[in-house]
């Protein structure tokens, strides 16, 4: 199977596996092969946090704007990418098959996720130890749906992952408007 790796997803499932205590991640190509990976707690939490933080740095109007509004505008992005009306929705269910059976693999442990970021998108290629697993290119909508995803079963397995982007605080909905 390393031959055929990294996949290039066109389907991301993110689901929290209690037995485990671990995050998993199921991707799909677009011949639906599939690889499984789990995150860790602190692995979660660094992964939101710098993703956030990219978020934050690559965004064209944030970082031209005052310092007090940043947050503001980010969290703005970040409802419009969750809630948007012109948005689609991202697949989120397992490809369909012959049957009502999936063949998920094991999980793997991941280790390390490398981002690049080109104009348009986020290039994140996700890795146990040297072994590349799943190719992800996101744009920054897509890319705000995997963290708040990510964002979302950290909370729901009661982890308490220190948020350090103020927008993507739980319950976050003040904004500021001068």
């Amino acid at each position: 199977m390393n031959a055929a790796l990294p996949i290039i997803a066109t389907t991301l499932h993110v689901a929290y596996a209690e037995a485990e205590d671990r995050i998993s991640l199921l991707a799909w190509d677009a011949e639906r092969r599939g690889v499984h990976v789990a995150l860790t707690r602190r692995l979660t939490g660094r992964v939101v946090n710098g993703l956030a933080h990219l978020l934050e740095q690559s965004s064209p109007l944030a970082s031209t704007a005052p310092a007090d509004l940043r947050d503001d505008i980010i969290l703005l992005e970040h409802q419009d990418a969750l809630y948007g009306d012109a948005q689609a929705a991202p697949k989120a269910e397992p490809p369909a098959g012959e049957g009502t059976t999936l063949n998920v693999p094991a999980p793997r442990l991941l280790e390390a996720i490398d981002v690049t970021l080109t104009p348009q998108t986020f290039e994140l290629l996700l890795r146990d130890g040297q072994s590349p697993l799943i190719r992800l290119s996101l744009t920054r909508l897509e890319m705000h749906r995997v963290v708040e995803a990510l964002s979302q079963r950290a909370q729901g397995a009661a982890w308490n992952i220190t948020v350090e982007s103020a927008w993507l605080e739980p319950g976050q909905t003040n904004i500021v408007f001068n």
